[in-house]
C-alpha cells in the first residue's frame, strides 16, 4: 500500500473511490502524449503539423506540473526533511509539525491572491495559436494554491485536535 491508502496498482483511486484530481492528472499525461504523437505523425509522416501544438502542450503540461504538485503535497511524497522533524521529542515535533502547515498555508494563500491577480489581468488577451484568453491558462496558479491552501488548512485542524503525546 502507498500513503494513499491504495494499492500501487490503482493510480486513479484513492480507496474504494476514484479520485478525481488524479483523473485530472492522468486525461493531462495522456492528452499531451497524443497530442505529442498527433504532432510528430504529421510533421515527419505528412510535412506539415498543427499551428497550435508547442502553445497547448506547454500550457497542458503546466497545468500537469500544478496539479500534479498537489497530488504530491497530498501523499507526503513531496522533498522535505523528516528526519530532523521525527527526532525531535513529542513537543517540538507538534510544534514544527504546526508551523510547517501554517507556513505552506501562507505562502498557498498568498499564490492564490496573486495567481488570481495574474488570471484576471489576462483574461482579455487571447492566445497566439488558439481563441482561448490567457487567463484560462492562468486559472491553474490560483487553483493549485486553493487546493493546496485548504490541504494544509484542514491538516493543521487536524494537528489542533490531535491529542498532545
Amino acid at each position: 500500500m502507498d500513503r494513499s491508502g491504495a494499492g500501487t496498482g490503482a493510480l486513479i483511486t484513492r480507496g474504494d473511490r476514484r479520485d478525481p484530481l488524479a483523473i485530472v492528472c492522468s486525461l493531462l499525461l495522456a492528452g499531451i502524449a497524443v497530442l505529442c504523437l498527433v504532432e510528430v505523425t504529421l510533421r515527419y509522416g505528412f510535412g506539415g503539423g498543427l499551428g497550435f501544438y508547442d502553445e497547448l502542450a506547454g500550457f497542458a503540461l503546466v497545468w500537469l506540473t500544478f496539479l500534479g504538485a498537489v497530488l504530491a503535497r497530498r501523499d507526503g511524497a513531496h522533498i522535505g526533511i523528516r528526519d530532523l522533524v521525527s527526532r525531535l521529542s513529542p513537543r517540538p515535533r507538534r510544534i514544527a509539525r504546526i508551523l510547517e502547515h501554517a507556513a505552506v498555508l501562507a505562502l498557498h494563500l498568498v499564490l492564490a491572491w496573486f495567481g488570481t491577480v495574474l488570471m484576471l489581468r489576462f483574461l482579455g488577451e487571447r492566445s497566439i495559436t488558439m481563441p482561448i484568453p490567457m487567463g484560462a491558462f492562468y486559472l491553474v496558479l490560483p487553483l493549485f494554491a486553493l487546493l493546496t491552501a485548504a490541504m494544509e488548512a484542514r491538516r493543521l485542524v487536524a494537528l489542533f485536535r490531535q491529542p498532545e503525546d
